[in-house]
């Protein structure tokens, strides 16, 4: 029993040390985009190139999210999912979502998209994780594909070549937002970032 009493306490502050550092959210990427590239044709795309202005959300807690950069993120349609099971259905869905970006792409409007989860908060310089282990690791929920960020900030510059696509994380498709009311600061800086 004492033993017992010993243990208990011990998993149960490594558990809420887990909780802590992983995060997530109904929405993980905000976004105005000015122009959409499917690779390696527009009829049978395996991969998109979104450009425009992007933030992420930080830390998946008290709506932070980063500052927003320029630039473009680079997806590839989701593969194979947990178990080798067949993500048709995921397939279909990104392609509806890449559709979406297209029609908005050039107009302005700022959207949110891709439910992501992940191992600590974006900003975060030192934060405790398990050796071996990614600084973040984004996972569209359901799909069993998992990105691991080449850094602390996956928005890549525009004079990058596109290589080595991320997964596209699929969510519940895009969410338009107002200049008007919870999300206008949000989408201000948005449109700040992408005039520099």
């Amino acid at each position: 029993m004492k033993t017992a009493n010993k243990i208990f306490p011990a998993v149960l502050i490594l558990l809420l040390a887990a909780s802590a550092t992983q995060a997530s959210g109904l929405v993980g990427i905000y976004a105005v985009v000015s122009k959409v590239v499917l690779e390696p044709n527009d009829r049978a795309p395996e991969r998109i190139q979104i450009w425009g202005a992007f933030t992420l959300a930080d830390g998946g807690v008290g709506g932070k999210t980063l500052t927003p950069h320029r630039g473009y993120m680079y997806f590839s349609l989701p593969g194979t999912g947990n178990f080798g099971t067949d993500n048709r259905g995921q397939r279909e869905a990104a392609l509806k979502e890449w559709a979406d970006f297209r029609a908005i792409a050039g107009t302005g409007q700022a959207v949110a998209f891709g439910s992501l989860s992940y191992i600590g908060a974006f900003s975060d310089e030192l934060i405790s994780r398990p050796a071996g282990m990614p600084p973040y690791v984004l996972m569209a929920p359901g799909s069993g594909d998992s990105i691991q960020l080449r850094s602390k900030n996956p928005i890549r510059q525009e004079s990058a070549v596109p290589n080595a696509p991320d997964s596209y994380p699929i969510s519940m498709g895009l969410t338009k937002l107002s200049n008007t009311g919870d999300f206008a600061a949000i989408v201000d800086q948005l449109h700040a970032a992408l005039k520099r």
